[in-house]
């Protein structure tokens, strides 16, 4: 929008990632991959062939940003599937990305512990969308101590909480517990993790400008 934000663009998920959240589902995925592995394996390899020609088209396009939407959460992809099946995708990619002088996103919103470090570990610039306690598993002061000390952290507050089934006084402080760590802390970009659900309310997400702004007047 003129010289208001950036053009992001998207890269394919990793073939692991495509099969889970759009092909099959984890549970078919964990299925095929105990019995027939060398044939999944395989599957995956032919995928990533293609994915790496669409990934190209979207690396040489005028976006600043790429982004690999994996929809990632701990609880369904563990250290095993990610280092076999997924590290090499996001390694490669990233290296690319930086090359090409652009930024590397990944859409990690669901549960953290036990991944995200592997995952900024990959070269991303941006984690786009963590989600912290009470909704996700890690607790906002937590994060910055479980990646590499220049990835940016985007997101903080759950989407659950733009819902009326929360508070405006419990909304109210868990926005500020999040600022709390991102203003002591390098790296933050406050936003909402993932999505603002069908009954979000509109003035909570005008409140979030509000609180931040109330801060910065105090700094």
């Amino acid at each position: 929008m003129g010289d208001l934000g950036v053009v992001l663009c998207y890269l394919p998920r990793s073939p692991l990632m495509q099969m889970v959240t759009e092909y099959a589902g984890i549970q078919t995925v964990v299925e095929l991959w105990a019995g027939a592995h060398d044939e999944f394996t395989e599957t995956l390899s032919l995928m990533e062939h293609n994915h790496d020609q669409a990934a190209a088209v979207a690396l040489a396009s005028p976006a600043e940003c790429l982004m690999i939407p994996e929809n990632l959460s701990a609880e369904m992809i563990g250290r095993r599937l990610f280092e076999a099946y997924m590290r090499g995708y996001e390694t490669k990619w990233n290296a690319r990305i930086r090359a090409a002088g652009k930024f590397s996103f990944v859409h990690m919103d669901g549960t953290l512990k036990g991944l995200i470090g592997p995952v900024a570990s990959t070269g991303f610039n941006v984690i786009e969308s963590f989600t912290p306690m009470p909704v996700g598993n890690v607790g906002i002061a937590e994060i910055r101590g479980m990646v590499e000390a220049d990835t940016i952290l985007w997101g903080g507050i759950p989407g659950a909480f733009f819902s009326p089934v929360v508070s405006d006084a419990a909304f109210d402080a868990h926005v500020n517990a999040v600022l709390d760590v991102m203003t002591t802390q390098r790296g933050f970009v406050i936003a909402g993790a993932d999505q603002v659900p069908p009954d979000g309310l509109y003035d909570r997400v005008r409140r979030v400008a509000d609180i931040v702004e109330s801060r910065v007047m105090r700094i």
